[in-house]
């Protein structure tokens, strides 16, 4: 695991400016403290801080072919590298080490079209070709590490996060006002977009080329559904249980490859249990496992909840810690790592599970990506129940709306929605169609949140398989993903996610939708292929949904935002949004957390810039 950063330049001669770069790479030593490195020549500048997981001693980067003409830097892990050290050593090539990540330079030297299709892992990597004087930049297929860039008039230039492009000094940055509309939307703000105008992320899945100052972006992958009448219905629901038991069981396995200590994030739910329970069968030692709790009851599960923990025979070595209204001061520190405006608490949360987890290991496995791809949200059942009634006659539906409003408001936001599978119905399936921006409130402008582009076709996939597509391409890669890996970085934390294994996540896809929400109860087919490996009470619990007090973590912040003032919001709506949040007329805790945020944003991106928090 590590920072990367580099600059490519239009003129082929020109080199980058040493201390540019290690001002880049120092700004996010955060996510490589054990060492650094560079290399410059012309034309190119890459640098790279390396968090040594896998072969600690000769495992540093840069690293380069034999001839030292393929040079790479890398973000993340390559989980099948032995398999294809093997295959390449078997072909004559020759490594100096024993990193994951060299394979990665001898698979461009045979293949430099085809060679991402051999890669199992989570990456974000630049490549840089001194033959052909091409630069790659690639991200993993789930957009599970970051990676952002500019273009500018000299050329290109890169990093893992938003601040180290920032640091570089070639960009003026400028507010993205459709960023922020999108953040109160969805709750989340879409890839490319960042919170600057001219600083973009790079898609999952997808890879860019800076060649002669020409910039081309191709997608090597995508997540595909079988057409609705294409699943396989010789299989009964048993068997796809065993796979999935099967499948995961790998995805553990070649997530547990480590030269460091590995522990776990364990809540009380099936999916952490469950990555958790294999760990353990795999491994047959004590694992330190990592667990947050709330003093808000309301969003605690730790108290009602026996954990897999509190089970002796899985051996685990249970760590907790208590997130408490006070932690609202770690504010400033959740947006500096998360780098942009939030509506939840959750960034607070997990900062503070990583640091826990630091202090025992430097790596964890968690079990984000199980709702995704296996239909764990509320939104998949009220679909599967409330779509048959999408093309009733709109009097008829207003009708049923009306009867459901007090017992399920959800569902009759659901029913007075599109039929169609758009935007507006997965912001109202998900719920973040009640937080719209309130009127006025912005003072910033910017283009509306885009409607979905579809892929090759989603108009003959099942409807569940549709919902899942965008849950996938959207919340996971731009808002779940997120975080998990920029508070763990923060405390130079590994977070692995077997789960989004890619492997996995295409076996995933050709299970039935009646096989995963079986009798309306959700991820059906992971509880059975679980019996028998966790406790029965943890099989059949329901999904409590991560959540955080946002309210409480911005109650001492309410005065402060009142009086602030920095041309994104209009003064008089937050004030009349705090009045009638602190009297009780309405809860704007998601909204008020957003304009909290964003003014924090504002001030240490924009204004102070480059004043890091520790």
């Amino acid at each position: 695991m590590c920072g990367i950063a580099g600059i490519a330049f239009n003129d082929a001669s020109r080199e980058a400016d040493a201390p540019t770069l290690a001002r880049m790479v120092e700004i996010v030593r955060h996510r490589g403290p054990d060492s650094q490195g560079f290399h410059s020549a012309p034309g190119i500048g890459l640098g790279v801080c390396r968090l040594s997981i896998i072969d600690t001693l000769t495992g540093d980067q840069p690293i380069a072919t034999e001839d030292g003409s393929v040079v790479v830097i890398c973000n993340g892990e390559i989980y099948n590298y032995v398999e294809l050290r093997e295959q390449l050593l078997a072909k004559g090539h020759r490594f100096r080490s024993h990193s994951d990540v060299e394979v990665i330079v001898h698979l461009y030297e045979d293949d430099p079209d085809g060679f991402l299709d051999r890669l199992r892992g989570m990456f974000a990597f630049a490549l840089w070709d001194a033959k052909r004087r091409r630069l790659l930049l690639v991200r993993d297929r789930l957009g599970i590490k970051p990676l952002h860039y500019a273009v500018t008039r000299e050329g290109i230039v890169f990093g893992s996060e938003l601040k180290t492009v920032l640091a570089s000094g070639l960009i003026a940055p400028t507010r993205d006002g459709a960023t922020i509309k999108e953040l109160f939307a969805l709750g989340f703000a879409r890839a490319p977009r960042t919170m600057v105008a001219d600083v973009r992320r790079l898609l999952p899945g997808h890879r860019l080329r800076f060649q002669a100052g020409d910039v081309t972006t191709k997608r090597y992958w995508d997540v595909t559904f079988p057409d609705r009448d294409e699943y396989d219905r010789s299989v009964s629901a048993a068997q796809w249980a065993e796979r999935l038991r099967e499948k995961l069981a790998e995805s553990v396995r070649l997530h547990l490859r480590s030269d460091v200590p590995v522990g776990a994030w364990l809540s009380g739910g099936i999916d952490s249990s469950a990555v958790t329970a294999l760990m353990s069968r795999q491994l047959r030692q004590p694992i330190h496992t990592f667990t947050l709790g709330f003093d808000n009851p309301s969003v605690d599960e730790v108290k009602r909840n026996k954990l897999l923990d509190e089970f002796p025979e899985y051996q685990l070595i249970g760590h907790r810690r208590e997130c408490r209204e006070e932690h609202g001061e770690c504010l400033p520190k959740a947006v500096w790592h998360r780098e942009q405006s939030f509506g939840l608490g959750v960034d607070i949360s997990r900062m503070l599970i990583s640091e826990l987890a630091a202090q025992q290991v430097k790596v964890v496995l968690t079990g984000e990506g199980a709702d995704e791809l296996l239909g764990g949200y509320p939104w998949y059942r009220a679909e599967t129940i409330l779509r048959p009634l999408a093309g009733l006659p709109e009097p008829v539906r207003r009708c049923a709306a009306r009867g459901l409003s007090g017992r399920w408001p959800g569902a009759a936001r659901i029913l007075m929605a599109p039929a169609e599978l758009n935007l507006e119905r997965f912001m109202t399936l998900t719920g973040s169609a009640k937080r719209t921006v309130p009127r006025n409130l912005l003072a910033v402008d910017g283009e509306e949140p885009a409607e979905f582009a579809r892929p090759d076709g989603f108009d003959r996939w099942h409807r569940f398989a549709q919902l899942q597509y965008w849950d996938i391409k959207w919340r996971l890669a731009d808002s779940v993903i997120p975080h998990v890996d920029l508070p763990s970085m923060a405390y130079s934390l590994e977070a692995r996610v077997p789960f989004l294994d890619h492997v996995f996540v295409e076996f995933a896809a050709t299970i039935p939708p009646w096989v995963k929400l079986r009798w309306f109860r959700e991820k059906q087919v992971l509880r059975q292929a679980m019996r028998g490996i966790l406790p029965p009470e943890i099989c059949r619990r329901a999904k409590f949904g991560l959540s955080a007090p946002t309210g409480d973590l911005l109650s001492g912040s309410l005065a402060e935002m009142a009086e602030s003032n920095n041309g994104w919001f209009n003064p008089d709506c937050v004030r009349a949004l705090i009045a009638q949040h602190r009297q009780g007329q309405a809860n704007h805790s998601r909204a008020l957390m957003i304009i909290r945020t964003t003014q924090i944003w504002d001030d240490l991106f924009l204004k102070r810039f480059p004043c890091a928090i520790a």
